[in-house]
């Protein structure tokens, strides 16, 4: 570890680096320092050209053909040419996909949706209100665990059909979060899955993957690769014939294939990897704007844990800085996150994160009882700079005399541990989460009453907050509201932010539109891809 946070070290020093994209030969992102990348830039001027694939490796598998049921950003990921959403509400823009427009009335109960004339499914059935009608009725079903966009406050929406093209779905009380919910739907075909008796545990997952995007499922060689083609009768045009994730949890496995053109998309992690690619003709550097807060979080249901002055002890040891230049290497890559939200959110206060003082970390370590005492961190070793961050938690908190013991798991048995069991077997854990958009979005991870914190240390009056958040639409009073959210998170010492992530990758000279949408995850809309000559 010290030779890699050296080696590091040297070459953030050393180094200029440079945020560019590609297919947008009018405006280029930031260009700083890095000639070599600034001249593939101006240099690539390729024709387009019709077909091709995209070829991209990813750490791990999906676990079914339906997305309803995925819940890392893997399965997410690879999913997503296969599901549209009706539309997103991004902080500066609405983007329409299924819907073809929608309505919210003045006191934001109320929102009529109308969907685009002519949608198909991938076997060729129409998509109408009929589907999004069922879509609503199986999530209310308990056994069918996604209640997603059906409830509001803990008490159910209802949803009627206008027309074969259009429904409307009225709140029970006003969700200031609830546009982008809805929004983001993906929706399931009626007639492949109704009668079902549970969808949760359908066979017809594993098998179908019926959807509504620009790409159907053409073959699922499971722990292998997932291969889509072009759907010929999606609403515009689909420039490439396919997309192709190939399951490769090694890093170097994946650089080797990149290299030999068996991959024609990478994303880049690490500093000794951008300046590679930047070097080579071959590829093509593409940076954007993660919106990802990477966080040290703390087990309320460890015993060590429960004492906020124990918290305190490790947060007063930890340089966030240094581990963001250790794992990192420069802040070209990932800079240090100060709070719960970044400025890809809807609402972002510029707040100071915690202060690094090792002289009041031994004082507090002492007094709590700590010193000496052997803390277990558990990370998702399936994501990339995870275990360089613990490895470098693990040394600064052995100056100030707390042991730790790191153990790294693939995504699905991290969720488990992290998320869903309460054994108290850990006390710090290492995470990410997707924080664009509306800041209510992270209310299921950081309050009490979210479906995803059986491990948090938190107050009844956060969650308080979070409900006050989302209960008004005035723009103003939300933005104070999420503002106290960014600070009481801080005092309460629920998580520790550690990085704020840039999503970079290394592409094939001939791909391009990998920026039409800045965001993250990669892409939102795969139709903007093509290849040139």
């Amino acid at each position: 570890m010290k030779k890699r946070f050296s080696m590091l070290l040297v070459l953030a020093m050393t180094m200029g680096l440079v945020a560019s994209g590609c297919g947008n030969k009018e405006e280029s992102k930031e260009t700083v320092g890095k000639d070599k990348v600034v001249a593939q830039k101006e240099e690539k001027e390729g024709k387009k050209v019709a077909g091709g694939s995209v070829v991209r490796a990813m750490p791990t598998d999906i676990s079914s053909l339906n997305i309803l049921y995925e819940t890392g950003d893997e399965g997410m990921t690879m999913l997503k040419p296969v599901y549209d959403p009706l539309y997103v509400v991004s902080k500066d823009e609405v983007r329409y996909y299924l819907a073809e427009s929608r309505e919210v009335s003045e006191d934001g109960k109320t929102i009529t949706v109308k969907l685009r004339d002519g949608l198909k499914w991938h076997d060729g059935e129409p998509i109408t209100a009929d589907d999004v009608i069922w879509n609503f009725e199986f999530r209310m079903d308990k056994e069918n665990k996604t209640s997603s966009g059906t409830m509001v406050n803990r008490k159910p929406v209802s949803v009627e059909k206008v027309d074969d093209l259009t429904f409307k779905v009225v709140l029970p009380e006003v969700s200031a979060s609830y546009d982008a919910t809805l929004g983001g739907m993906k929706l399931l075909p009626k007639h492949v899955y109704e009668g079902e008796a549970n969808i949760a545990s359908s066979k017809l997952n594993m098998t179908q993957g019926v959807g509504s995007g620009p790409y159907k499922v053409k073959e699922w060689k499971q722990g292998e690769s997932l291969t889509l083609e072009k759907f010929d009768d999606y609403y515009k045009e689909v420039n490439l014939d396919s997309v192709i994730f190939k399951i490769m949890p090694n890093e170097s496995a994946q650089e080797i294939a990149f290299e030999n053109g068996e991959l024609n998309i990478m994303r880049v992690s690490t500093v000794d990897k951008y300046e590679k690619y930047a070097a080579d003709d071959r590829y093509e550097l593409v940076t954007l704007d993660e919106g990802r807060i990477n966080y040290m979080g703390f087990n309320a249901n460890s015993e060590l844990m429960k004492d906020i002055e124990a918290r305190k002890a490790i947060v007063a040891a930890l340089d966030v800085s240094a581990i963001v230049e250790g794992a990192y290497g420069s802040e070209d890559i990932a800079v240090p996150a100060k709070t719960v939200f970044c400025e890809q959110n809807f609402y972002y206060e510029d707040i100071d994160g915690y202060e690094y003082n090792i002289e009041e970390a031994k004082k507090l370590v002492q007094s709590s009882g700590l010193e000496g005492k052997t803390l277990k961190l558990v990370y998702n070793s399936s994501r990339a700079n995870m275990e360089d961050c613990a490895l470098v938690i693990q040394q600064q908190l052995k100056e100030v005399g707390i042991n730790v013991e790191i153990t790294g798991y693939e995504t699905q048995g991290f969720f488990e541990k992290f998320f869903y069991t309460d054994a108290g077997d850990w006390d710090l854990g290492l995470n990410g989460y997707s924080t664009n958009g509306d800041n209510q979005g992270d209310e299921y991870m950081f309050s009490k009453e979210g479906f995803l914190s059986k491990n948090l240390c938190s107050t009844d009056e956060i969650a308080k907050l979070w409900n006050e958040g989302d209960a008004t639409i005035d723009t103003e009073k939300r933005a104070e509201i999420y503002a106290d959210l960014q600070q009481q998170i801080k005092d309460a010492y629920t998580m520790v932010p550690i990085s704020d992530c840039k999503f970079i990758l290394a592409v094939d000279k001939k791909l391009e539109g990998c920026d039409a949408i800045n965001m993250v995850p990669v892409f939102e809309d795969y139709t903007k891809l093509y290849m040139t000559e």
